[in-house]
């Protein structure tokens, strides 16, 4: 007799009644028999395996490879379009509205709706923000036969970027014949290009869980998500200041070239969101599929509800607060501090660079190490780059290695930061039996406006206390006020980064392994 899966088996244990020893030993019987497949007979006799399988994801199986990585791919040229838009408005937006906008030779009028405009940007944020929570929750109710986020990602790109592109022109000549006409038309384009973008950008990263439903597969879409999201950041910095003078150069003006600036940031997103509707196919899992939808009256108690959600936010707050600050004094530190405002580009060009780099690391650190050594390791080398910028004197080659040191780790904290909070979707579903993908996921843009509209108005007061206002120089700043700057720039920013270490610490219990125990008893009940 033969067994059909290791070869010639030995004599039966019982013949006509008399009983013989086997001539294996009893070890490798029972080894043998936990091994082999358990059988059943059909009803035709055939043998059938009725061994449990564990449940593949769409993400292990050889057919969804690659897939996953086309996935990978059109999600990456994706978040470039996005992220030009993103620092197209975050950066470039003010230096237009500080510079040819307002220039009518009256300088107490100029001055004077340069900062009614500014306290605008400030106060639509601040109310926007408010608004995401509420945006994710509409996302998550979206069904349509495109999925919930496509439709999104073309509404707040295309309507984002036009109005971005509105936002550049002067309203028929309004900024200086018509100012309160002016004001209305900007604040109105201001909250649609604003809304537009967080409904563009809660789906872009909302989408990271439909990518892929492995831990491995989410650590690389969150990976190639921030390398794609760097790109666009180079891009739109090597981009602005050739195609104003470009502009500036073909239609006669500077308002004019920051306009044509404007339309090339339009054209990047629109390729964008087409690259992504028809690149991207997201992966079907039974976890992701939910049941009714949710209340905009419960956005919050669902937030609140899910422990690992709010603790993580407070600890993330503290993080991106910092960032802001530190970002948002950045220049301020180059002209008054190290004393060469010119040297900005030229001395965070490398450093950018570097930032790009070290997201190729993260994937192959991940196979290696528990997210929060890593995350924590990140931490420290940016702890390290305040005490630099704090000491460094007036020499390019340090300044250049605390800018190293400060922009290296941040995509690895932001992305470790992101895959925690992609986990404590299946949490909030394991515990409360509901899934609210884009309302988790809605909550990241919101702390980071909110962490950029308290930096922004903190900025104004140290510039204020410092002496850095209007025609003040290098030579003008006294040392107090140099004492004054490095100490918010480079104290605050510590101990925010501290703290936030702290609340991860004690209060986030999420590890890779309880994750995958949460999705596997969540594939269980399905």
């Amino acid at each position: 007799m033969t067994d059909r899966w290791r070869g010639p088996m030995p004599p039966p244990a019982h013949t006509y009644g008399h009983r013989r020893r086997s001539p294996w030993p009893p070890a490798r019987i029972q080894r043998r028999n936990r091994e082999a497949p358990q059988h059943r007979p059909t009803q035709r006799g055939i043998m059938t395996s009725t061994t449990p399988t564990a449940p593949q994801s769409a993400a292990s199986t050889p057919a969804a490879k690659p897939r996953n990585t086309r996935n990978f791919v059109f999600y990456l040229l994706g978040l470039i379009g996005h992220d030009v838009f993103y620092f197209g408005f975050s950066l470039y937006l003010i230096k237009f509205i500080t510079g040819p906008l307002f220039d009518s030779g009256d300088k107490a009028y100029d001055d004077r709706m340069v900062a009614l405009i500014s306290g605008i940007i400030i106060v639509v944020r601040i109310i926007e923000l408010v608004l995401d929570p509420f945006l994710g929750t509409l996302i998550d109710n979206t069904k349509t036969p495109i999925g919930k986020f496509k439709p999104w990602i073309i509404f707040g790109g295309v309507v984002g970027s036009g109005s971005f592109v509105m936002l550049f022109t002067s309203f028929g000549g309004a900024n200086i014949d018509n100012p309160m006409l002016y004001v209305v038309l900007f604040t109105v384009f201001f909250l649609v290009m604003d809304c537009s973008y967080s409904l563009y950008d809660i789906s872009m990263w909302s989408m990271i869980p439909a990518l892929s439903d492995t831990a491995e597969g989410r650590s690389m879409a969150t990976s190639v998500g921030r390398l794609g999201a760097g790109l666009g950041q180079m891009i739109v910095t090597a981009m602005v200041i050739p195609s104003v003078l470009l502009g500036e150069g073909m239609f006669g003006s500077e308002h004019n070239g920051w306009l044509f600036f404007s339309v090339l940031v339009f054209l990047f997103v629109i390729s964008s969101v087409l690259l992504t509707t028809f690149g991207i196919k997201e992966v079907d899992s039974p976890l992701r599929v939910t049941g009714e939808k949710t209340k905009f009256k419960d956005v919050f108690r669902i937030v609140f509800s899910n422990d690992q959600l709010a603790w993580l936010s407070l600890s993330s707050l503290c993080y991106y607060f910092a960032l802001a600050l530190t970002a948002a004094l950045m220049t301020y530190y180059f002209q008054y501090i190290y004393g060469d405002a010119a040297s900005y580009s030229m001395i965070f060009g490398p450093a950018t660079l570097s930032a790009i780099v070290s997201i190729a690391f993260y994937p192959s650190l991940l196979k290696r190490f528990e997210r929060k050594p890593i995350l924590f390791a990140a931490m420290g080398v940016m702890l390290l780059s305040f005490v630099v910028f704090f000491m460094a004197p007036a020499s390019m080659g340090v300044v250049i290695v605390a800018s190293v040191l400060f922009l290296f780790p941040q995509p690895i904290i932001w992305a470790s930061l992101t895959l925690a909070l992609t986990d404590t979707i299946e949490y909030g579903q394991w515990k409360t039996g509901k899934r609210h993908e884009s309302l988790t996921l809605a909550l990241r843009p919101m702390l980071d406006k909110f962490s950029g509209a308290l930096s922004n108005g903190i900025v104004g007061l140290v510039a204020i206390a410092c002496g850095m206002t209007g025609s003040a120089t290098f030579a003008d700043i006294a040392s107090g006020g140099r004492l004054l700057f490095k100490a918010v720039m480079c104290g605050v920013p510590v101990a925010l980064v501290l703290l936030s270490m702290l609340i991860y610490q004690l209060k986030f219990k999420i590890t890779v392994k309880y994750h995958e125990e949460i999705v596997r008893k969540l594939t269980e009940a399905a």
